[in-house]
């Protein structure tokens, strides 16, 4: 009986012992913590949305103008928002989807007529315009503004077979943005 009573007093101080008071607010303390982080990073990524800006929201191009011969295209644009020409790269798309633009350039034309960056198709890749035509600080991180114009010119012409331009966002921008040709 002596025996049954001992392991009785030891089983009753090991249920009597518990969590000090400072241990047990410090633990209640890095739960909140952590939660009040956890809803943050939930909530911010909410308000922030998914991926980069639309390049749709930043770039509008008008119904392109052709040249008398269907080989230079004159698209008027419409940008905001940061875009430079850097930040979109370019496609000539057949009307069934097939990628064209061998010879072909895009060149942004400045307010005044003066060029600031020429893209090459062949090479998928941006030059700040040179010579006597290129304006003063020409670069392909020029900021777009109201008033440019993309010129496109072509070895062939694509007048009448429903091609297009398009547009691509690269860097901070997304998605893409196309004009069909005359």
């Amino acid at each position: 009986m002596q025996n049954q009573k001992g392991i009785a007093n030891r089983w009753r101080k090991k249920g009597k012992r518990g969590v000090s008071p400072i241990i047990a607010t410090i633990l209640l303390v890095a739960i909140t913590v952590v939660l009040a982080a956890v809803l943050y990073i939930l909530i911010s990524g909410l308000t922030k949305g998914p991926g980069n800006t639309p390049l749709g929201s930043a770039l509008a191009m008008n119904t392109p103008v052709a040249s008398a011969g269907g080989t230079t295209y004159t698209v008027n644009i419409v940008p905001a928002s940061g875009l430079t020409p850097a930040s979109m790269n370019f496609e000539l798309t057949s009307s069934s989807g097939t990628i064209l633009g061998t010879g072909t350039t895009v060149t942004v034309v400045g307010v005044t007529g003066c060029l600031i960056a020429v893209y090459t198709f062949s090479t998928n890749a941006w030059a700040a315009a040179s010579g006597g035509t290129a304006c003063a600080g020409a670069s392909t991180t020029q900021v777009l503004t109201s008033g440019m114009q993309l010129s496109l010119v072509t070895s062939v012409s694509q007048s009448g077979l429903g091609d297009k331009l398009v547009a691509i966002g690269v860097g901070t921008f997304s998605g893409q943005v196309s004009a069909t040709l005359p």
